[in-house]
């Protein structure tokens, strides 16, 4: 290699490879592992040949997504909302007896929010609810307790009698 270059090779753009060489650096190889074989792109153009045929099947059913119960989504909404509710002492912990379990309903009247002023007490800001199983519903929320915000994390399962009880409650 000379130490003198000509000008059009410092203005043309280096590839990766090219640049590694250069600096001595191992050339990386790109490679996939399809199960049964490791498979290289062409070497001119980078094209994966064939890549579709060589897939492994699956070998298991697909999961069909688990269709939302309304019902459950609306309760657990309806039920956080309450529990804010209690958190702003403007409902009496008792009244959810039957929506919460008694250690969600310990852990909402161990958290006192900071009341009066614009920014006192506890307020719902947003509610996410989501359902990934038949069995379970969980809802994120956002609240805003004595001026600052939290995040409220709760889980709702079915009793026997079929009604969403909130089994767990986090505020962090």
């Amino acid at each position: 290699m000379s130490t003198t270059v000509d000008r059009e090779e410092i203005r043309r753009e280096l590839t990766q490879d090219e640049l590694r060489e250069q600096l001595r650096i191992p050339v990386l190889r790109t490679v996939v592992l399809d199960g049964r074989e490791l498979s290289e792109p062409c070497q001119h153009c980078g094209h994966w040949e064939h890549q579709h045929e060589k897939a492994v099947p699956v070998a298991w059913p697909l999961v069909a997504d688990v269709e939302p119960d309304p019902a459950a989504l609306r309760t657990a909404v309806r039920t956080v909302g309450l529990l804010v509710d209690v958190l702003a002492q403007r409902r009496a912990a008792k009244q959810l007896a039957e929506l919460a379990e008694p250690m969600v309903l310990r852990y909402i009247a161990a958290v006192r929010p900071l009341r009066g002023g614009n920014n006192g007490g506890a307020r719902l800001l947003r509610v996410h609810p989501a359902q990934p199983h038949e069995g379970a519903v969980e809802v994120a929320a956002l609240v805003r307790l004595g001026g600052r915000f939290r995040a409220l994390a709760a889980s709702f399962t079915p009793a026997e009698s079929g009604q969403w009880v909130c089994r767990t409650v986090r505020i962090l």
